[in-house]
Parts: C-alpha cells; sequence; structure tokens
C-alpha cells in the first residue's frame, strides 16, 4: 500500500457541484446580520457564495496551504483562522468576533473522522448557535436524526435532538467531490429550539454518562447494561417496576422522556452504585 497523501491525512474530500453547494447555502440561510463559522473552508467553495451573503464569514482552516491560497482571495467580510477546530475554543472565537445583533450559524464539509468530534463542539456552543448546517457520512447523519426503535438511535441522538431539530435535508454521491470518497454523504440541519426538548442543560453531563451506560452494549438489556455499569440489581427491578418497564427492554426502545426519567430515578440510587464499583 502506498502512502497516503497530505490531502488524505487531512480527510479532505473537496466538494465541487455547484448545485450541492447552492442548495446547502440555501440551508443556512445566511444574512447581513448573521456571522457564519466555517469549519474547513478547503479552496474556498462554500466560503465564497457565503461570504457573498452573509454579514461577516469566520472560515477555519487546519491546513495552511489552503489558508494562504484564501488569503488571496478573501474579500473584507471573511476572516480566515489558521488552526484545527478541535483545538480552538468556538465558544471563546464566537465571544471574540460576534459583534451586537448578530445571528451565529456555523458550516462545514467535515472530514468524515472528526464527524463526532465536532458534534460535541457544536453541543459545546449550543446557546450560542441559530443554525448549523455539516456535511457528514451518511451513516452518521442517520445517526444524528435516528428515532427510538431504530438501531441507529444513540446517546449522540438524544443529546443533540434535545437541543436543536436535526434533519436529514438530502444525500450526495461521491461524484460531488473530488477525490471522492468511498461511501455517500449526507447535508444535516440543526436548527436552535426555543427551550431543550427533553433535559435541562444542568443534567447533561451526568446524562450522557447514564446514556453510554445504558447503550453499552446493544445486545444485552437495559438492566444487564446498567448492572454491569455498577447500579445494583434490586434498585433496578425496583424502578422499573415503578416507571411499568419491561425487564427485556432494551435502551432503543426507550424515547428520550422514557429515559431521563429513568435516570432520574435511579439518581436516588447513586450511593449504592457507588459502593457497588
Amino acid at each position: 500500500m502506498g502512502r497516503k497523501t497530505r490531502r488524505q491525512l487531512l480527510g479532505q474530500h473537496f466538494l465541487h457541484e455547484k448545485r450541492i453547494l447552492q442548495k446547502i447555502v440555501e440551508a443556512i440561510e445566511p444574512g447581513p446580520d448573521d456571522l457564519v463559522v466555517e469549519i474547513g473552508p478547503g479552496r474556498g467553495a462554500l466560503t465564497f457564495p457565503l461570504a457573498d451573503r452573509a454579514g461577516r464569514v469566520l472560515a477555519v482552516e487546519k491546513d495552511y496551504a489552503l489558508v494562504e491560497s484564501l488569503e488571496k482571495r478573501k474579500p473584507d467580510n471573511l476572516q480566515i483562522i489558521a488552526g484545527d477546530i478541535l483545538s480552538l475554543d468556538l465558544r471563546n472565537m464566537i465571544g471574540r468576533n460576534r459583534r451586537p445583533g448578530e445571528k451565529v450559524k456555523l458550516a462545514g464539509n467535515l472530514p468524515y473522522h472528526i464527524s463526532s468530534q465536532i458534534l460535541f463542539v457544536l453541543l459545546e456552543a449550543k446557546d450560542l448557535v441559530e443554525r448549523a448546517v455539516f456535511l457528514f457520512q451518511k451513516e452518521v447523519a442517520r445517526r444524528i436524526t435516528a428515532a427510538p426503535g431504530s438501531k441507529k438511535y444513540a446517546p449522540l441522538s438524544i443529546l443533540l435532538q434535545n437541543y436543536f431539530a436535526c434533519r436529514l435535508l438530502f444525500t450526495i454521491g461521491p461524484g460531488a467531490f473530488n477525490p471522492p470518497p468511498r461511501v455517500d454523504s449526507a447535508c444535516v440541519l440543526f436548527k436552535k429550539r426555543s427551550q431543550p426538548l427533553f433535559f435541562t442543560p444542568e443534567l447533561e453531563r451526568d446524562l450522557a454518562a447514564f446514556l453510554k451506560d445504558a447503550f453499552s452494549q446493544r445486545r444485552k438489556t437495559l438492566s444487564r447494561n446498567l448492572e454491569s455499569a455498577g447500579y445494583r440489581r434490586e434498585e433496578i427491578r425496583a424502578v422499573f417496576k415503578s416507571l411499568g418497564l419491561e425487564e427485556r427492554i432494551r435502551a432503543e426502545d426507550l424515547i428520550p422522556e422514557g429515559l431521563v426519567s429513568l435516570f432520574r430515578s435511579l439518581s436516588r440510587t447513586e450511593p449504592e452504585k457507588s459502593a457497588g464499583r
């Protein structure tokens, strides 16, 4: 097997189909009062159309060769930030650059290998972001938008859908990119909810840990997973009975509200859980 090129190492697949680029711009809905943060502008195929319509655009690019190229062509309302979005503090970046009255929107054709990490970056800045449109590997997009009962339904689905209405807008074949990826891609819209749907932000950290335990082994029942995580069997049975849950139910079969209710009820058994580990 030959050595990978720099583009392959960075996971870069540049979108070039104008029709698709236009659809993404329309989904972002950039306006004169918007600050759009683009992650991974690449050669600027999406960046410059965004700058034509948005008040201002911040483009975060890791590849310094591309940064230099973008700097030579940028309009006055486009700022290029050289760096890795996973190493930068997005909240701080937005706070430093946002002007009074500006709405913040995110966009990006994301490298597949950092897709999940970018979603946690989005969660960290959830209160600042009005709207986001990202391209993912199609399987990741299905996981983000998955509903209860689906094999794709996962903790990240619940966390994101709590704060954003998540919608898979359309799929994109490999031929729209250069070089073409080996799988299909999909465009996902994240539209901020007026208020959280399932739980308050204060619960997020502990609930995320609970969901990770609940979904840890999909072949096992929910009660078995929780027992493996350290919850006492008798406490699990008592809480399941009080909530009317079947003993053989699996995590993916519960709606988010049901999982939150279970988390709240089992939180009362936290001392026993810790002692059991």
